[in-house]
């Protein structure tokens, strides 16, 4: 049984998977399997997946003869994963060579369901930022603060399997997290590496783009929504739900900066009231709450939709030149 299983879905990806798959095969932990999973790509990304299985035998390349997206290609990976650890890479990021050893040995010396790493985030503008959320989690000792930057971690396999945990299918932006947020509430333990990280390569084009459609918007909301009832529904945990279902506010009000036209805001702006109604009681509570810009914050305690779309359609150009500007709680793609 290897010691990893690493889950890399492909899809046209020429330009930057040579640099996704050396930071995987010249990890110092050599006992992993690596599962590339080609989503039926038009480019030459299945030909440089085949040059790199002739040169690495730990490789395994699984070609779909249908495009399905990246969840059913991540379940295709679980569904060929042998080993005792789960990972995943987003086929345009990169992971540091001695990722894997550091998280596994912290695995295992503390018996933990998954060991996390931290984030390095290079932004499309050249910029770059670190990630903070094992210090977070490690100051409310509380496993329900990892609720974003899921790559960053191993998962034990049998978490998954005994829960019969799978990424959701027709949803193009937030199955990840969903995922995430499944394993969390099934896991007993979490062991965090501070000095190991995952780099995150943020792209326009991706799902963390400046500008998100509305099929996206609502893809993503109705992930928030799921992760609040799921957390609500399986933990007694107050501080954690508070931080998890806060989060997913905070994203919601980011993207009020990312919309591509008025009808598309005016939903988002209905779905923000009907998500604070529906969670007023947990969102209040949380420091979390305190991130939104207070007018906002205030307007949408007045329960007025109409005053907000006034605000945001009267700041239109300055919204929009904010977005550069905002360090966003999720970064899945």
């Amino acid at each position: 049984m290897p010691k990893i299983s690493v889950i890399i879905p492909v899809y046209n990806a020429k330009d930057y998977l040579k640099r996704c798959l050396d930071s995987v095969v010249n990890q110092t932990l050599s006992d992993i399997e690596i599962i590339c999973v080609n989503d039926c790509s038009t480019d030459n990304s299945l030909e440089i997946l085949n040059e790199y299985a002739k040169k690495y035998s730990n490789i395994k390349v699984i070609d779909c003869k249908v495009n399905g997206g990246e969840s059913r290609a991540r379940n295709i990976g679980l569904d060929n994963a042998d080993g005792e650890y789960l990972a995943f890479v987003d086929n345009d990021d990169e992971i540091d060579l001695d990722f894997y050893e550091k998280l596994y040995a912290k695995a295992k010396y503390e018996d933990a369901d998954i060991a996390k790493g931290e984030l390095r985030q290079f932004n499309s503008d050249g910029s770059e930022l670190y990630g903070s959320l094992n210090k977070l989690i490690e100051q409310n000792n509380n496993i329900l603060f990892f609720a974003y930057h899921w790559w960053t971690a191993i998962f034990k396999k049998s978490i998954v399997t005994d829960n019969k945990i799978r990424f959701i299918s027709n949803h193009p932006l937030g199955g990840d997290i969903l995922f995430l947020n499944q394993v969390i509430l099934a896991s007993n333990s979490i062991a965090l590496v501070d000095d190991v990280f995952y780099h995150y390569h943020r792209r326009d084009d991706s799902g963390d783009s400046k500008i998100l459609p509305l099929v996206k918007i609502k893809s993503a909301i109705d992930i928030f929504n799921m992760i609040a009832e799921n957390t609500k529904k399986n933990t007694k945990n107050n501080v954690g739900i508070e931080f998890i279902i806060t989060s997913w506010l905070v994203q919601m009000v980011n993207y009020l900066y990312r919309v591509e036209d008025n009808s598309s805001l005016k939903y988002l702006i209905s779905k923000i009231f009907e998500y604070f109604k529906q969670n007023a009681f947990y969102i209040k509570n949380s420091n979390k709450y305190l991130e939104i810009l207070p007018v906002i914050r205030n307007i949408i305690e007045q329960n007025d939709e109409k005053k907000l779309l006034n605000f945001c359609l009267a700041n239109n150009t300055k919204r929009k030149e904010m977005f550069a500007n905002l360090r966003f709680v999720a970064t899945q793609k």
